[in-house]
């Protein structure tokens, strides 16, 4: 018999399988960074987990996802655009800001502990608005590494928010604008200005996101449920860990398609899932945000305990991947619990709105 606790979560109408694969994103994307962290500083033979990276990609299609499920009530209130841009903001500019000022303040006590980190006086300030730019080398990346993705986010909130503008369903401009940002990454040169890395094909992953939600919510995919479906999350998921791929249409067409086959088995199964998903990996789902804004501030502390460890070889590459994940999914829970939900739900309040920051769809849609 399940506890009260649990009970609750269940009947609340979130979507528990969509966070765990939240889950799984951020960690594939704490696993990659151990690694660079392995190699860098201990085992140049060591090899990389490049497939770490498609965690981006689960992340970005699960977005889509999202904001298409949350947003459904807005689709047709006149300022429904502002009250989305209002909230995605809430949700995600001040860990992002808190995350960003605290690196800056913690290298310039300590700069041992940053990895190739040559901010400029413009990379700073684009890496608060979340703007593409150079850093002192040369190389196109924010303050906070992972936060070129938020900028890749913003650009997908715009371009939500022009359709909720409109008062026309997202698909029909979402689908449009990412196809052809898409399609002008392929007049790109070979150094192109930074804010041109927006025109990626990676931006077709939301596209995949908002068009399993509108099928979810349209009731057709529905019937596709079987608990035979999870065989298609698993397979999903073994395609984001093990197939190789590049960094352009092949990712897209490897990874993005992984993931998206991942969420469809993932909801189709949710009723599943439910009685079986162990309520801590739907805690770090929810806590996903700060586990991927946190875990380079604890990778490199880490790194200096197991410098002192003694440990050598295949030892020291095990224990420092395995604390690395555990290290970082504890600090994510304690800044999760302490400061974004505390700070998301406070400015949510200041702003008029009263919901949880939870992923919920009504309980008939299940």
């Amino acid at each position: 018999m399940p506890t009260k606790p649990a009970a609750a979560e269940r009947s609340s109408g979130q979507i528990r399988s969509v966070q765990a694969l939240r889950a799984i994103a951020a960690l594939f994307v704490v696993g990659f960074h151990s690694t660079v962290l392995c190699h860098d500083k201990f085992a140049p033979d060591a090899p990389l987990w490049m497939n770490g990276n498609s965690g981006v990609d689960l992340f970005f299609v699960i977005s889509g996802f999202i904001m298409a499920i949350s947003s459904r009530r807005l689709l047709e209130k006149a300022h429904g655009w502002r009250t989305f841009m209002v909230l995605r903001l809430v949700r995600i500019v001040p860990m992002y800001w808190l995350a960003t000022a605290t690196k800056l303040i913690a290298v310039t006590a300590l700069p041992t502990l940053a990895l190739r980190f040559y901010p400029t006086d413009w990379n700073t300030v684009a890496s608060f608005i979340f703007v593409p730019s150079r850093d002192g080398v040369g190389v196109i990346r924010p303050v906070i590494d992972v936060g070129w993705t938020l900028s890749f986010e913003m650009l997908f909130y715009l371009a939500f928010a022009s359709a909720l503008f409109f008062l026309v369903k997202p698909l029909l401009v979402v689908g449009p604008t990412m196809a052809a940002l898409a399609m002008l990454s392929l007049a790109r040169t070979s150094d192109p200005l930074a804010i041109e890395t927006l025109a990626s094909p990676i931006v077709l992953e939301f596209v995949f996101g908002v068009i399993i939600a509108q099928a979810f919510l349209g009731g057709w995919l529905q019937r596709l449920s079987s608990p035979w479906m999870i065989a298609v999350t698993v397979a999903g998921l073994l395609g984001l860990a093990l197939l190789p791929t590049g960094d352009n249409w092949d990712r897209v067409a490897v990874w993005g398609l992984g993931a998206a086959a991942a969420l469809t088995g993932a909801i189709l199964t949710e009723r599943w899932l439910d009685r079986v998903l162990p309520r801590h990996v739907v805690r770090i789902g929810e806590a996903s945000y700060s586990l991927y804004l946190t875990h380079g501030f604890v990778l490199p502390v880490v790194g200096l305990v197991i410098a002192k460890s003694g440990l050598k070889g295949h030892a020291l590459e095990g224990a420092l991947i395995a604390s690395c994940l555990l290290a970082s999914t504890f600090v994510a829970l304690v800044a999760y619990r302490l400061v974004e939900v505390p700070v998301t739900e406070w400015l949510r309040l200041l702003v008029g709105d009263r919901r949880r920051t939870s992923l919920v769809v009504p309980q008939a849609a299940i």
